[in-house]
């Protein structure tokens, strides 16, 4: 199920933006030329940038300001010695940093972000780290590809491009970095605070054709306090542990159950073996045994593009009656309130749609013991407009509450609760379209709505314009990130035509 918006749901003030852009309106003959130039002159320099930004393992760390971490400073180094190169300003904000060219009254912010997700080395062919454009050709592999040093990099080149045909700027051009959009938001929200940011900004942080809503990123988090003393006769689950991080599909779980009989693994197998999605490997060790189920990582915002490996290894563990323990429960919970949808469907009242924006989503991504013992399932979900805030979280603590009073077992739960970004106008929409629908061919291309959340929100007429395409697999937040390099040289194209369209003397 894919989140696009049909004609009929689009806001009216988008259907008149949108008459503005009609099918076959182009881009201006400068802009064409000056996108033309970029990629002929940059198109290899650009991939040679990229993997010098891959090599930064900018992973934010708990306990380090990233002020002070020495691969954010390296990466801020880097760009300073790259802007100053090319004829651009630079300015250090510690969390972020500002790359200017121009100096006109009015200006067009490019947002982007250059911290990237924690990435698991035994997954990739080389170091995620250091970019792969061998292993599989016509593909650029690593981590940030396409979240978010691709981007970067190819906006640096479009301004470049812009610099050298000698572009005439009605707006000065300001490429912001941010550190922290892969975690905490609050350096960039004090940034912002300080800083007087462009009345008209583009984030290359999402897909084409140009997005115009984001749900609401939220986290449920559900913990089971530790079992007493073992006891009771029969195989018990001891532990169920998998994931990476929440805003990951994960890609592998594992559970322990100890005294298991050849019956119990024989009847776990053929759960497995129905299960089409997920692959499942079952070994002993001492007289434990192992269940460990491999599934496929993806974005959570797009839950449908990965198989989640906790989920599916509950629903072949609840085909099992077990002893009452932490993990059993948990196991209940997860069945009971989850299941391997994507929608909400078993929480309660929780599930909704909203036209334009589509439906909730609902996923479990991570399951692991605290350091006090709980067990904790965390759950990120991704909310549209249409309900408030009150409403979800009282829909939540029903569910849970119900799910309670049916089992007898108590269970904690705690949530954070983002809001929607809907976006009622924007007046650079019908330029971005305009752009899109020539360098693709897609007269019919609309604006969009998206799972994810990204730094558009945060300042005004915040959009999205790529990196990535519709229709195809967003492969940032994957243990398998990358951008073709047919995909980067035609956003090197599209990019620079925006930046004559939006920033260029008309």
């Amino acid at each position: 199920m894919r989140e696009r918006a049909r004609a009929s749901s689009i806001p009216a003030v988008f259907l008149a933006l949108l008459a503005q852009c009609s099918p076959g309106q182009q881009p201006s003959q400068q802009a064409q030329d000056v996108a033309r130039y970029a990629v002929s002159a940059y198109a290899d320099s650009m991939e040679a940038m990229l993997a010098q930004l891959v090599a930064f393992r900018t992973v934010n760390q708990a306990g380090v300001p990233t002020a002070e971490n020495p691969e954010f400073r390296a990466m801020t180094a880097y760009l300073k010695q790259v802007a100053q190169e090319y004829g651009f300003d630079f300015a250090d904000h510690g969390a972020v940093v500002v790359i200017g060219l121009g100096d006109a009254e009015d200006r067009l912010g490019i947002i982007t972000h250059g911290d990237v997700q924690p990435a698991n080395p035994t997954k990739w062919a080389l170091d995620p780290f250091v970019l792969d454009a061998v292993s599989e050709p016509g593909l650029l592999v690593g981590r940030g590809v396409e979240d978010d040093k691709g981007p970067i990099a190819t906006a640096l080149y479009a301004m470049k491009a812009l610099s050298d045909q000698g572009v005439t700027l009605a707006r000065r051009i300001e490429l912001v970095v941010s550190y922290t959009e892969e975690s905490d938001w609050t350096p960039f929200q004090e940034f912002l605070a300080e800083w007087d940011a462009p009345d008209l900004n583009v984030a290359l942080d999402a897909e084409y054709p140009v997005v115009t809503a984001e749900k609401g990123w939220n986290a449920i988090f559900l913990s089971l306090a530790p079992d007493g003393p073992e006891s009771g006769p029969g195989p018990r689950l001891v532990s169920f542990r998998g994931g990476a991080f929440l805003s990951q599909i994960p890609e592998d779980a594992e559970a322990v159950i100890v005294g298991a009989t050849l019956a119990l693994q024989a009847a776990l197998m053929e759960a497995g073996d129905q299960d089409t999605l997920v692959s499942f490997d079952f070994r002993m060790a001492g007289d434990s045994l192992v269940v460990q189920a491999r599934g496929m990582a993806a974005h959570s915002s797009k839950p449908w593009d990965g198989r989640n490996a906790i989920t599916h290894l509950a629903a072949a563990l609840g085909t099992q009656r077990w002893p009452p323990t932490q993990v059993s429960r948990m196991v209940e919970i997860v069945n009971d309130l989850v299941g391997t949808g994507d929608y909400a469907e078993r929480f309660g009242e929780l599930a909704y749609s909203h036209e334009f924006m589509g439906p909730l989503t609902l996923s479990l991504t991570t399951l692991g013991v605290q350091e006090d013992g709980a067990l904790m399932a965390g759950i990120n979900m991704r909310r549209p407009v249409g309900r408030t805030g009150d409403e979800i979280e009282q829909a939540i603590q029903d569910a849970v509450n119900e799910w309670k009073s049916r089992t007898g077992v108590e269970v904690q739960v705690s949530m954070i609760l983002g809001d929607p970004h809907y976006l009622d106008d924007a007046p650079h929409i019908p330029t971005l379209l305009s752009v899109y629908r020539h360098y693709t061919g897609n007269e019919g291309a609309e604006p969009i709505s998206i799972g994810g959340g990204t730094h558009a929100r945060l300042v005004p007429s915040g959009v999205n314009f790529g990196p990535a395409m519709p229709g195809e697999p967003y492969t940032g937040h994957s243990e398998h990130e990358y951008m073709t390099r047919d995909q980067m040289r035609l956003n090197l194209e599209m990019y620079t035509a925006m930046l004559v369209e939006l920033a260029g003397q008309r």
